[in-house]
């Protein structure tokens, strides 16, 4: 019976160790797991903190790509408000200029013919000159 008993002191003794080893080993297991599911919810918590910085950052570029958009659109508007304008007044600058080449033409012409007409009205003149010192040679010549 000793040797039973020494025996079953034993096997109760190795029973002990496996339980505590298998206590240790589940407290480890347990520690191991709430380590786990610390990191998992550190990480989900870093993950949706990363998201909504994101989002915000989303926000924000799309906020200023609008007021960018925006300013676009108003310099453009803004050009050709400004090309129309100079397009309007280049056309009154063009209207001015053909109106003023007009009247110079006009002018001009009605120079010329006033030109003319005293040319004319001088070349009468110099004929009736001519005519009468003609004339006056022929009376002269007949008389003598």
């Amino acid at each position: 019976m000793t040797q039973c008993s020494e025996e079953l002191i034993q096997a109760q003794a190795e029973l002990r160790d496996f339980k505590r080893t298998v206590l240790a080993l589940r407290l480890e297991l347990e520690n191991a797991r709430a380590e786990s599911d610390d990191q998992l919810r550190e990480s989900a918590a870093a993950a949706k903190a990363e998201a909504a910085q994101l989002e915000s950052t989303i926000i924000a570029l799309r906020d200023e790509m609008e007021v960018a958009q925006a300013e676009h659109e108003r310099a453009l508007q803004q050009a050709i408000a400004a090309s129309h304008n100079e397009i309007q007044q280049l056309k009154s600058i063009i209207a001015a200029l053909r109106d003023n080449l007009e009247l110079a033409r006009i002018d001009k012409k009605n120079d010329i013919e006033k030109a003319v007409n005293a040319s004319n009205a001088e070349i009468t003149h110099l004929h009736e000159t001519i005519c009468a010192l003609r004339e006056q040679l022929e009376s002269l010549s007949a008389k003598t």
